[in-house]
Order: structure tokens, then C-alpha cells, then sequence
């Protein structure tokens, strides 16, 4: 146990230098991750964020068949993102992955980038029965990552007129 006096500065538990944003492409789940990210590295320097757009490709596909019209929609939403990152100073790098599931290429990229943080988004969707359901990429990030994992569950209006 560490005891500090009022003079001493405690370490910041938000020393994160290179955050990991997985995005979806809809603004109501990506935006939320996205000003978090810039609100923990605004003002700082040799920070980075990394934009990563999976790409799902079902399994009766070659992994490598190029999608045209998906590949075009990942750029509109890396150069979104980068937009409003770049508003407030913060450098990013992007990345496109085409892979079988989106959750273990979110965990491989923060591996390989060394990410310090994972923040994404998380719809709000219910299931049969009307439970609500995380999916399965991000409990499946939360389980197998390295790195701290943020979410942030969309915003809904539903919940709010619920008795």
C-alpha cells in the first residue's frame, strides 16, 4: 500500500501513450470512443491512436476476395475518424483487417501495435426475449485482450421512457 502527502504527485492511472479505436461505422457507437480517446491524449505528445475497421468476411468467402464496395466504406469511416482526431491535434494511424470474426483481429492488432488502452463501442440491441446483448466481439475483446478494454454502449432512447 503507497501512502502519498498532499505535496506529492500520484501517478495518473490515464498514462496511456497508444489507444486502440475499433470502429464500426455508425456515428452513435463510434463517436462516443472517439472523444474519449481525444479527451485522455488532448495536450499530450508521443501519443498516438490507432483506427482499426474490421472487415467480416463469412466463411463460405476466401478470406483474400476484396470487397469493393466494403473496402471504399472502410476508408469513409477511417478518414471520418481521423478527421475529428485531427481537430484536436492527436496523430492516428488506420488500418483496414478483413478477417472471419472482428473480435480476435481487434485483440491481434492491439498486440501488435502494443496498445496501452482498447476503447470501442457497443450498440444497444436486444436478443429474443428482449434481453439486452453485448454481441460477441466485444466480450469476446474483453476476455482474450492484453490491454485495458474501454466500452462505451450507445446512447438510447429506448431505456429512457422504460418505468
Amino acid at each position: 500500500m503507497s501512502f502519498f502527502r498532499r505535496s506529492d504527485k500520484r501517478p495518473s492511472a490515464f498514462d496511456h501513450s497508444r489507444i486502440l479505436v475499433p470502429l464500426l461505422g455508425e456515428v452513435s457507437v463510434d463517436d462516443p470512443a472517439l472523444r474519449v480517446a481525444s479527451l485522455l491524449l488532448d495536450g499530450r505528445q508521443g501519443v498516438e491512436v490507432s483506427l482499426l475497421h474490421v472487415i467480416e468476411i463469412p466463411f463460405e468467402r476466401n478470406l483474400d476476395a476484396e470487397d469493393e464496395s466494403a473496402v471504399a466504406s472502410a476508408d469513409e469511416i477511417l478518414s471520418r475518424a481521423e478527421k475529428l482526431l485531427a481537430e484536436h491535434g492527436i496523430p492516428t494511424r488506420t488500418s483496414t483487417v478483413q478477417a472471419r470474426s472482428a473480435g480476435p483481429a481487434i485483440v491481434d492488432d492491439a498486440n501488435e501495435l502494443g496498445a496501452d488502452l482498447i476503447v470501442m463501442g457497443l450498440r444497444y440491441k436486444k436478443r429474443f426475449g428482449g434481453q439486452w446483448d453485448a454481441g460477441r466481439t466485444v466480450p469476446y475483446v474483453m476476455r482474450n485482450s492484453t490491454a485495458p478494454v474501454w466500452c462505451l454502449r450507445a446512447e438510447t432512447k429506448e431505456l429512457a421512457n422504460t418505468p
